[in-house]
């Protein structure tokens, strides 16, 4: 029996790509460079890491109650691997979940 995500997918996609865009933009570029003021500079990765938390704690959670074979591999790829893993599991997350 599957069961359903905490949040809604329409909502968890915006956040997991959220998450991996602005973590890897405010990591990668100097944002001041693009006119943006250092206060900004500092709140786009703190939002970055609260999308990515959200992501990663709703998909361990979905991965523990669906009981997947592969439960405890998912869980290190999204501690580890955060949005990343987060948005592959979420695009395929039909043909993960066990059929009836």
């Amino acid at each position: 029996m599957t069961s359903d995500l905490l949040v809604s997918k329409n909502m968890l996609y915006p956040i997991a790509l959220f998450g991996l865009i602005f973590g890897i933009v405010t990591v990668t570029f100097d944002l001041r460079s693009l006119g943006i003021p250092l206060a900004m500079g500092m709140v786009l990765p703190f939002l970055a890491l609260i999308c990515n938390f959200i992501t990663v704690a709703v998909l361990i959670v979905d991965v523990f109650k669906n009981n997947l074979s592969a439960k405890y591999l998912w869980t290190l790829a999204f501690l580890f691997a955060g949005c990343i893993a987060g948005v592959f599991y979420l695009m395929n997350r039909t043909l993960y979940l066990p059929m009836k």
